[in-house]
């Protein structure tokens, strides 16, 4: 029996308040850090499953904690660029999105990271508005790309993008493979399954059910967890509800769904994927300028 391609695992390495909308990067200074422990205790969780992913690293985290960054390529996972302040691409200027990517890939190479493949915005925030930020990529030598999302959400997605890897053709001629995270399709919209917010409220037997399909159809799944989604514990501070839902809820799934996951799948990062599972010219194509 062919054995199923290994699911893409990836990691976003940010700490629990980058992803707070309300704090600038001055506040960061006075809150907590706790994403050296929480990475630690998913390395953990990683090797004890024998499981090896790409780990999207902020700049930020680079720039504080090279260590850190040494170890998770020690433990042999794939490191790729988050870019640096965790900022919406789609609220940043071309130039500001530049010098992030740029201020990111210099702590990236201080850290020892060595040369990076891969990208991926905060918030999965490369919509169609902001498709100038694909061009700045290429351009910085960037290979593939993982911020399009095929859904809808009020920060991210482009819903009629392709399901599975494919080579995007963008504004200004350039080229670059995406990789997307994995959707299902239904009638009034594509639904997440496996990852951040979606895979720590769905049952499991129905994430399992859900990339079992995937993999019987011959699709590219992809699982995207994050550090601070394996703190219980993690501090609060005030921001508006629906915010808080998406911080605070369910954290204590993670560590019971992602060791089954594990157990249940096989897992690879994604240039690994991209180089021995996925033949690249076979890939389809896709423009992003040609869809409206």
């Amino acid at each position: 029996m062919h054995e199923p391609t290994p699911i893409a695992l990836s990691v976003d390495i940010e700490d629990w308040y980058h992803s707070v909308l309300g704090l600038s990067e001055g506040d960061w200074e006075r809150v907590p850090d706790r994403v050296v422990e929480t990475t630690e205790t998913l390395l953990r969780v990683l090797a004890d499953g024998q499981a090896r992913g790409t780990f999207f690293v902020l700049g930020h985290v680079a720039a504080r904690h090279p260590d850190l960054i040494r170890r998770i390529a020690d433990a042999g996972h794939e490191l790729a660029c988050h870019g640096y302040a965790h900022r919406l691409v789609h609220r940043q200027t071309p130039e500001q999105f530049r010098e992030d990517l740029q201020r990111s890939l210099e702590a990236l190479d201080r850290a020892g990271a060595g040369p990076v493949r891969g990208y991926r915005a905060a918030y999965w925030s490369i919509t169609r508005e902001a498709a100038w930020a694909l061009d700045i990529l290429a351009e910085a030598g960037i290979e593939y790309d993982s911020s399009i999302y095929p859904t809808r959400t009020p920060i991210y997605g482009i819903p009629d993008a392709p399901h599975d890897p494919f080579r995007l053709h963008t504004p200004a001629g350039h080229s670059l493979i995406e990789y997307p995270p994995t959707v299902l399709r239904f009638p009034l919209r594509n639904l997440p399954i496996a990852g951040g917010i979606y895979l720590r409220l769905l049952p499991y037997p129905l994430v399992r059910a859900a990339l079992r399909h995937c993999q019987r159809r011959g699709r590219a799944a992809m699982v995207y967890i994050h550090p601070p989604e394996f703190d219980p514990a993690k501090p609060r501070i005030p921001m508006p509800f629906a915010e808080r839902l998406l911080h605070y809820t369910r954290l204590d799934a993670m560590r019971v769904k992602v060791p089954q996951l594990l157990r249940d799948f096989r897992f690879a990062p994604i240039g690994e994927l991209l180089d021995k599972h996925i033949p690249r010219d076979t890939l389809p194509e896709w423009s992003l300028s040609s869809h409206p």
